[in-house]
């Protein structure tokens, strides 16, 4: 005869119930999957993003070339409303007139109702030496800061030769009726001086209508009207204001993370006297914006300018050694790598280093992400 042992209700209840322990572990489990699964879909996000911004990059110098090739000159620098060369007066905006250094990037000129402003753009005359970051201390003296004097350990990075602006306005064809002739997408021929063919002529005038050089709708690229980023003040020694006032604002084409593309241009060469022309004889003498340069071997050489004669900061990329313009997408940080040290030390939320090496490498941190294309 078969016997069993009788089963408790309390045993029975024991098996059929998570004890505290266990689901508090479980809870615990759950959590930590989730976070994984956060930190991985925000990862796949940002990469995807960025994937997208280096694609529009790419677009985005196809259409400075295709403006170029159209009109015979690269897009200008819009101002973006600091000097671009040092604290050089030589090297101010085309048409600044009476206008203060931290206006723009459009000015009255006043010429008539139907054409109140242009584009304040920096010249783009024969002198193209504000395009060598000079400070008017001499012909061959470049990059050197706005004060004089020898390189410190920020003002090397403080290159400003960028604009937010001028991409929108050339290829976007952005600009107003009263600016650039056409309400809308399209503009007139636009020249040089940061004006437009046939506009403030008199009403029938014939003008040519050309299109925008970019499509923003099929490139990933978008128009954010009223751009203002209080971050980005920090880097050229502005105090930034405790908030944007509308004025303060203007149009510029952003990234998948809602920063500005900053358009470069630099032009190569620093005089010799004992030639009497620009030359390029060291790595310095290029003048490689630092945005497109490797922080720690840029830094190497900054400290170092003996090891400008043995440095490649190009590290072998032969379409930057030729190039003369670049598009700079800041990536999913927000950072350029240029910024005051202090500013991203402030976005890692990390203290501030000290030694040079330090700084370096923390520039490269978040210069690692920029999305780059360049064209010369």
């Amino acid at each position: 005869m078969r016997s069993s042992m009788p089963t408790s209700g309390m045993n029975r209840g024991s098996r059929s119930a998570f004890t505290l322990v266990e689901l508090l572990l479980v809870i615990a489990i759950v959590g930590l999957l989730v976070g994984l699964l956060t930190v991985g879909l925000t990862k796949a996000l940002n990469t995807a993003k960025k994937a997208a911004s280096e694609q529009s990059t790419k677009a985005l110098v196809q259409a400075v070339e295709q403006f170029r090739s159209e009109f015979g000159f690269l897009p200008p620098l819009v101002h973006d409303g600091v000097v671009i060369s040092g604290s050089d007066p030589a090297y101010q905006p085309a048409a600044n007139l009476a206008q203060s250094q931290s206006d723009g990037p459009t000015i009255d000129i006043g010429v008539s109702d139907s054409r109140p402003d242009i584009a304040l753009v920096w010249s783009e005359g024969v002198d193209r030496n504000f395009l060598r970051r000079r400070t008017g201390m001499g012909l061959d003296e470049i990059d050197l800061p706005s004060g004089g004097g020898p390189w410190d350990n920020d003002s090397a990075w403080d290159d400003r030769r960028y604009s937010k602006f001028s991409l929108a306005y050339y290829l976007g064809g952005v600009l107003g009726k009263g600016i650039d002739g056409l309400e809308g997408p399209g503009f007139a021929r636009p020249l040089a001086d940061g004006s437009f063919e046939g506009v403030g002529y008199p009403v029938g005038s014939t003008r040519d209508r050309y299109e925008p050089t970019m499509d923003v709708d099929r490139r990933g690229v978008r128009i954010q009207v009223g751009y203002g980023e209080l971050s980005e003040f920090p880097e050229h020694d502005q105090v930034a204001p405790a908030a944007l006032m509308p004025g303060d604002t203007e149009i510029a084409l952003v990234d998948s993370f809602g920063h500005a593309y900053r358009y470069y241009r630099w032009e190569h060469g620093r005089f010799y006297p004992g030639s009497g022309k620009f030359e390029v004889r060291n790595a310095l003498d290029m003048n490689i914006p630092p945005v497109l340069i490797d922080p720690v071997i840029f830094a190497d050489v900054r400290n170092n300018s003996s090891n400008a004669d043995e440095t490649d900061l190009t590290q072998g990329s032969l379409e930057l050694r030729s190039a003369r313009f670049a598009v700079v997408g800041a990536g999913p940080d927000g950072l350029f790598g240029v910024e005051a040290i202090e500013t991203i030390a402030d976005a890692l939320r990390e203290p501030v280093p000290t030694d040079l090496e330090d700084i370096a490498k923390m520039r490269k941190r978040v210069w690692e992400d920029n999305a780059v294309g360049v064209g010369n």
